[in-house]
C-alpha cells in the first residue's frame, strides 16, 4: 500500500464508542460523531473527505462519523458521550491522532461541561 501524502485534520465530535486496538498496544479505537472539520494550515485535509455516514442512515441524515486510533493514555476516563478534539491523520492502517500533540492540540470535555447553544 503507499503511503499517503503529508496531511493533518483537527476533528471534533461527540464520542461513541471506545475499544482497544487490537493491533496497537496502548491506543484505543474510537467512533467519533464529527461535528466540526478543520484542515491544519500547510498539510493536506485527506480525513474530511472521507467521512462516512453511519450505516443504514441517509446521506442527508446524522452526523458523519470517523474512526480512530488514539493513544489510550491521552485519552484517560473518556467514555461515550464526552467531546474530543484532536489532530488527525490519514495513514494506510486508517485515521490516527497525533501520538503527542501540543497541549493546545487535544481537548477533551466529559458530558455535560459544554454550554447550550
Amino acid at each position: 500500500m503507499v503511503a499517503p501524502p503529508p496531511n493533518l485534520t483537527t476533528v471534533s465530535g461527540t464520542v461513541l464508542a471506545r475499544r482497544p486496538s487490537e493491533t496497537l498496544p496502548d491506543w484505543d479505537v474510537v467512533r467519533l460523531a464529527v461535528d466540526d472539520v478543520a484542515a491544519v494550515p500547510g498539510l493536506r485535509d485527506l480525513v474530511g473527505p472521507n467521512l462516512r455516514q453511519p450505516s443504514g442512515v441517509d446521506d442527508d441524515a446524522g452526523a458523519p462519523e470517523v474512526v480512530l486510533a488514539v493513544r489510550r493514555e491521552l485519552l484517560g476516563d473518556v467514555a461515550p458521550g464526552w467531546r474530543l478534539r484532536c489532530r488527525v491523520r490519514l495513514t494506510p492502517n486508517g485515521a490516527m491522532a497525533e501520538p503527542h500533540p501540543a497541549p493546545s492540540d487535544i481537548e477533551l470535555e466529559p458530558p455535560g461541561q459544554r454550554p447550550p447553544a
